[in-house]
């Protein structure tokens, strides 16, 4: 008797889940007795549906298809609370992997799992970043997106042409996100050797970052360089539009990005980044454990992008050294 209303509330449980959930981003697949797999993304952004996009992919090509795999996805929409919640349903529902896109995903099922289910993450720029390290848990691996930092400044320089002048690089970023304090200190940490001057201005949520674009501006920055916060990416219109009518040109750090309006990228392959996670994902549902797979860094994944459109607004030239790189307006 004590079983079968265990099962009982199990399945209320669950069909309760299904109604407080039915307005988010959430889709479910059947299961039918095929691998379970549970993916939660932190935001609705192109880097990160592209990550998911790979990992199936991946997943495909290593012969786990869609006849062999059951997918449960949910988008926390970059919505704290959501990705907490949904965290633990994911982890409660005993998946064979669960997935989590971007670092705040990624730290919640891994705190949730605890070891209990094996963990891939993927667009986490740094694994060990003091404020969201995955080598405290078991069970546990994945792929970073770190950013090509001294490649970039590189970029932005040439693209500038400022001589020997030091450019300033304005750089608006997200307190809470731990791959977008990296990635700022590692700006900060070239700035003698790249003569740069990076300004950095942190926000907490959304609703500063207007104010923030104008505070930086005021400071005088030659240009801004987005990365890959996904607060800000969010929120790029708002950037690109006051950044252009102050003239000041804007930096990516992925090819939706330039192709969006800013001027030019070093740019990671989250298609391919996702590949290579699911990859990983394959390896762990063929025995291997979590544990013995190596965090995955794409070295050589980057490539140049720049907006054609964007270059000749700023009454800019496209640099030798970068006569190569991709014209994402050039099939306009």
């Amino acid at each position: 008797m004590k079983k079968f209303f265990a099962v009982v509330v199990a399945a209320l449980t669950l069909c309760l889940f299904s109604v407080g959930f039915s307005g988010c981003d959430r889709f479910l697949v059947r299961q039918d007795g095929k691998i379970t797999i549970a993916v939660l993304q932190y935001a609705e952004h192109g880097s990160l549906d592209n990550c998911y996009q790979g990992l199936r992919e991946g997943l495909a090509e290593r012969g786990y298809g869609e006849d062999e795999v059951s997918y449960t996805f949910y988008n926390a929409k970059g919505n704290d609370s959501n990705n907490t919640t949904y965290a633990n349903t994911l982890i409660n529902m005993m998946p064979d992997v669960a997935v989590g896109i971007a670092t705040p995903s990624a730290y919640a099922l891994a705190n949730a799992a605890r070891g209990d289910v094996p963990v891939v993450f993927t667009a986490v720029s740094d694994p060990t970043a003091e404020s969201a390290d995955f080598s405290g848990f078991e069970n546990v691996t994945g792929s970073s997106d770190k950013l090509p930092v001294e490649g970039q400044i590189d970029l932005i320089k040439a693209f500038l042409n400022k001589g020997d002048e030091t450019v300033r690089i304005g750089i608006l970023y997200t307190k809470t996100e731990a791959n977008s304090v990296s990635h700022v200190a590692e700006f900060e940490a070239l700035e003698s050797e790249k003569n740069v001057k990076i300004v950095a201005l942190g926000v907490n949520a959304a609703n500063e970052i207007p104010t923030a674009i104008e505070n930086l501006i005021g400071q005088g920055v030659d240009c801004f360089n987005n990365l890959t916060d996904n607060n800000v990416v969010q929120n790029l219109e708002t950037l690109l539009d006051k950044a252009n009518a102050a003239n000041i040109p804007v930096f990516g750090s992925e090819i939706e990005q330039v192709e969006k309006g800013c001027l030019a990228s070093c740019s990671l392959d989250y298609v391919e980044l996702g590949r290579q996670t699911g990859y990983m994902i394959a390896d762990i549902l063929g025995g291997k454990s979590a544990d013995d797979i190596d965090y995955l860094y794409l070295n050589d994944g980057y490539s140049v992008d720049y907006n054609g459109d964007v270059l000749e607004k700023f009454s800019l030239t496209l640099p030798a050294d970068y006569s190569d790189a991709n014209n994402v307006t050039a099939a306009d």
